[in-house]
């Protein structure tokens, strides 16, 4: 019999680590803040005289008596981490330090429970302990100050609004856009120097450690740090990249009112954009209303006007030949506007507005670079100028400005925003996507929160004070770091450790709320809740129940053979369809698969290569997928019916 102390030991699965240390007899001293997990995963436990519970940050140092360690206290899922960052790092690297001293001082065997997460981006599969890992570790996080934004699914978002579930504009190695929700979403309060690059096609103000994406005189991109003794002027900074669209055919105008004269179902997809893109720069909805006498009584009569602010010239001839195209009735007047009379185009257009509420909306944003222009073109015909090889647009909209800079950014340009001093017009640049130099920094002083995002392909689309461009992102290296220490105080001190590496793990006592895809979808198929998968539900995840991961981490503790990293984790691989109609079958929902139409996360795919644990100490899960969920929906359903 052993004395334990379970660092960790109220969460999910360190309270099954305890019952199971419990059950063969050893005393388990259970070490937890209730940080991310709870009290009742434990309560079960307080009549056993083995057990003892000490409410403890292990941030701080800890001075008890024990004969061995496992070390699981860190925040698990993203959505918890991401909920304080800080103390997710210091829970990672002081907690580690704390309890290496501890085993140091007590001469006793300590097992770390690390993560698949280490992995990163993973360019191989299944993965082997040797292998390093796609990640490139800065230390620290780095991040932005409070007045950058990032380019995400929904348009401009200020960093101190941006939600977890929002997926955002990533920049791959091939200069191509890709939108990923991020794993983590970062927000710490900080008291120091940033570092401003700026000048009138870029601005970034960034903590020190920031990851500069810059391309040298060779031609080849990498990250540098921002406080790296560098001639920055001879680097540069990418201003635009490679957007991908679908092409649409045509428009749906709907159902057309029943005495309208004339009755559109729909109108071809480029004539629209060029329709809509003169209609944004130059039109308006206008309704007349009066009495008209019929027979000799008296009806209210509303005219219904669409009418286009008409240049002259070429331009004029293009709106006329684009309104030709539609299919609507239209006039011409000696005011220089163009007349459509349409009950039915009028209520599609009204809700745009008047000149200083304008905006391109979101369906016309995602669209193929070829009919983007088309929808480009139009708009800065009505309100924009060329010369040479730049468009300057003019509009009184600030969400229009910044769908604009958007479309831009799509159509291959880079492009600027800036409100006209003394004017309350916006305009926006757009220039040809050169990538530029950067400047040499400038050094302020900041106090408040900073903030960036731990996402795949770890370039993103930032913007501040108008001015686009990408750079790069946080990443989070508390658990590599720890493994780290792990090993140095191995080498160092001789200390007996263990880690492991823990890939997708659930069962019962998941926290319903932790944003993990088993739990998503049983809870919403046990609501009767539409289960939402992203993309096809092609993607391929590998899920290991909670009860085998506790056997592995034991028998790794137990065995003297190996100090690790070793992988724990189930090789088996479902892909996430699957997974929702299995949990849809199993709890009997009526819930519908419901498959987003916004742009795919595409999570990574991690399956573990177990062969180390199996023929170093003989462990392979042997719990099938649904068996364990039959155990896990259990559990929900109980859980949520006690509210």
């Amino acid at each position: 019999m052993k004395r334990v102390l379970v660092t960790g030991g109220a969460g999910f699965i360190g309270s099954h680590l305890c019952e199971r240390l419990l059950a063969r007899g050893d005393e388990v001293l259970c070490v937890d803040n209730f940080f991310t997990s709870r009290r009742r995963n434990i309560a079960h436990l307080f009549g056993n005289p083995g057990f003892e519970f000490m409410r403890h940050d292990i941030t701080w140092p800890l001075y008890v008596e024990v004969d061995r360690i496992y070390n699981l206290a860190c925040p698990a899922s993203p959505v918890h981490y991401q909920f304080d960052p800080v103390q997710t790092t210091k829970t990672n690297v002081h907690g580690a330090i704390n309890m290496l001293g501890l085993a140091k001082r007590l001469k006793v065997r300590i097992l770390q429970a690390s993560t698949s997460e280490v992995y990163g981006d993973p360019a191989q599969h299944p993965q082997t302990e040797s292998y390093w890992g796609n990640v490139n570790p800065i230390g620290p996080r780095a991040c932005y100050d409070s007045e950058t934004e990032i380019l995400t699914e929904d348009g401009w978002v200020p960093f101190p609004s941006l939600r977890q579930d929002t997926a955002v504009a990533t920049l791959t190695e091939a200069g191509e856009i890709e939108y990923h929700v991020p794993d983590e979403v970062i927000s710490y309060p900080y008291i120091g120097e940033l570092l401003r690059f700026a000048n009138s096609k870029y601005d970034f103000t960034v903590t020190p450690n920031h990851r500069m994406y810059v391309r040298s005189k060779t031609g080849k991109l990498r990250f540098l740090r921002a406080d790296e003794d560098r001639h920055w002027p001879a680097w540069k900074v990418p201003t635009g990249a490679d957007f991908r669209g679908g092409e649409i055919e045509w428009f749906e105008l709907g159902p057309p009112p029943r005495d309208a004269k004339v009755q559109v179902d729909r109108i071809r997809m480029d004539d629209w954009l060029e329709f809509l893109g003169y209609y944004i720069s130059e039109g308006c909805v206008h309704v007349r209303q009066r009495v008209r006498e019929v027979n000799g009584r008296d009806y209210d009569v509303r005219d219904f006007n669409v009418l286009i602010a008409q240049a002259e010239g070429d331009s004029r001839d293009r709106m006329i030949a684009c309104l030709d195209r539609l299919g609507f009735k239209f006039f011409t007047s000696d005011d220089h506007q163009l007349r459509i009379c349409s009950k039915q185009l009028a209520e599609i257009l009204a809700p745009f507005g008047k000149a200083g509420d304008k905006y391109i909306p979101r369906d016309f944003l995602g669209l193929s670079r070829r009919q983007s222009m088309i929808l480009l073109d139009a708009l800065i015909l009505g309100d924009g100028s060329r010369r040479g090889d730049g468009v300057c647009y003019w509009t009184k909209s600030g969400r229009l400005a910044d769908d604009v800079q958007e479309l831009a950014l799509r159509c291959g340009y880079a492009a600027s925003k800036s409100l006209t001093p003394g004017r309350d017009i916006y305009r926006v640049n757009l220039r040809p996507p050169v990538e530029a130099n950067l400047v040499e920094p400038e050094r302020i002083r900041y106090a408040g929160k900073v903030y960036c995002v731990d996402v795949k392909n770890h370039v993103i689309c930032v913007r501040r004070h108008g001015r686009a461009a990408f750079c790069g992102n946080c990443y989070d290296e508390g658990k590599r770091c720890a493994e780290t220490l792990f090993f140095d105080y191995h080498r160092q001190h001789n200390l007996e450790i263990r880690v492991i590496r823990i890939f997708n793990t659930y069962g019962p006592r998941m926290h319903p709320n932790d944003g993990r895809v088993v739990s998503n979808f049983i809870v919403q198929a046990l609501k009767g809740e539409p289960i939402t998968l992203y993309g096809t539900g092609s993607q391929t995840r590998s899920f290991c129940y909670v009860d085998d991961l506790v056997t592995g981490m034991i028998a790794m503790m137990d065995q003297d053979e190996l100090v690790g990293p070793v992988n724990l984790g189930n090789p088996g691989e479902f892909t996430i369809l699957e997974l929702a109609t299995m949990v849809k079958e199993l709890t009997s929902s009526k819930s519908e698969i419901v498959f987003q139409p916004l742009p795919q996360d595409d999570p990574v795919r991690r399956r573990p290569d177990i062969t180390l644990a199996k023929t170093t100490f003989g462990w392979e899960p042997t719990i099938p997928l649904r068996d364990g969920l039959v155990r896990t929906v259990a559990f929900f359903r109980e859980l949520l019916a006690a509210g």
